[in-house]
């Protein structure tokens, strides 16, 4: 399931839930105050080509030092 950034247009609170795929906002509360008033951020999000072991351009982490 993926992770869905949200914000409360009644408190101003930013928070991150883990929901279905294709959830919509009207689906969501805050969980700070409990408002309907939610609405759904663009959020980066990785993703990667290529097989397994391979490299991507952009940052990544290195394991191993090598």
């Amino acid at each position: 399931m993926p992770i869905y950034e949200y914000r409360c247009t009644a408190c101003n609170e930013d928070f991150s839930l883990l929901q279905k795929m294709g959830a919509s906002a009207a689906e969501t509360s805050c969980p700070k105050c409990g408002s309907p008033k939610v609405e759904k951020l663009i959020s980066a999000c990785s993703v990667s080509s290529g097989s397994v072991g391979s490299h991507a351009s952009g940052p990544a982490c290195s394991i191993g030092g090598g």
